[in-house]
């Protein structure tokens, strides 16, 4: 799993050769790159929408659901959720993969795919503000900056899979 997702990024990343670098983002762009992905799995399909049932309560308008995916071996690995709550942190750090959940933005990463030589476009980080975070991206277009939100405490659950069956899942806050 780990060696075919390496191998979709690094066939994403390599395509552009320059051509669209006087591109303008859109919201068609938007769309396209957070609509493509679906979540294949139904297993976990159904434990992330109970995850969102749990959380639900809690989430802002504008808040997104991390997941945080790391192999241990062949055949186990774990899958952390969380809550996150702005998209300035994308600029430095941005997600694998993005993806719509039950209408939430959802954010993959997946741990050991050291990608730290691209960041997230700024433009399309806009786009993406303005279609999904509305507060955020007018807080941008008046100080010309990413508006860092106060943190709070979030349920996380940490589920470890071993040849596609749930081995435990913790629960926990942050603070």
């Amino acid at each position: 799993m780990k060696y075919i997702l390496t191998g979709i990024c690094v066939v994403l990343f390599s395509c552009n050769s320059g051509k669209y670098e006087n591109y303008t983002m859109n919201r068609f762009t938007v769309d396209i790159l957070t609509d493509t992905w679906i979540l294949d799995n139904q297993y976990l399909k159904s434990i992330l929408s109970d995850y969102v049932d749990q959380v639900k309560d809690g989430l802002g308008k504008e808040d997104i659901i991390v997941i945080d995916y790391k192999a241990i071996n062949d055949s186990t690995c774990r899958y952390t959720l969380s809550v996150g709550f702005d998209i300035s942190s994308f600029l430095d750090d941005p997600p694998h993969v993005l993806f719509r959940f039950e209408q939430l933005l959802i954010c993959l990463y997946i741990d050991g795919l050291n990608i730290n030589i691209f960041k997230m476009n700024e433009e399309f980080l806009a786009e993406l503000m303005k279609k999904n975070f509305p507060d955020q991206y007018n807080y941008y277009l008046k100080f010309g900056t990413f508006q860092m939100s106060a943190t709070g405490g979030s349920l996380v659950w940490e589920l470890v899979f071993q040849n596609d069956r749930l081995l435990s899942k913790d629960e926990y806050f942050t603070q």
